[in-house]
């Protein structure tokens, strides 16, 4: 069962810290993963994706990069938010 770190609801696009519950001993993965629960693209279902820290960072600094082809949420969506 999932461990949440922080008392969030979850809710889709917000990341949320999860324990490794099962991390193996001596292994190399990390103690915390990032869930964060998506719709599919084509609006038919969700799943839930699990994304490292420096997963995070890099796809921080791709957008960064590359503004250009940045999503952008409509105003009464950004209101609801």
């Amino acid at each position: 069962m999932v461990e949440k770190i922080d008392k969030v609801s979850v809710v889709a696009g917000r990341l949320i810290r999860v324990k490794n519950t099962k991390k193996a001993k001596f292994s190399n993965a990390n103690n915390v993963y990032y869930a964060v629960q998506v719709e599919n693209c084509n609006g038919k279902g969700e799943r839930c994706l699990l994304f490292t820290e420096r997963e995070i960072a890099s796809a921080e600094k791709r957008a960064l990069n590359n503004v250009e082809d940045l999503t952008k949420k409509g105003f009464f969506t950004d209101l609801l938010d």
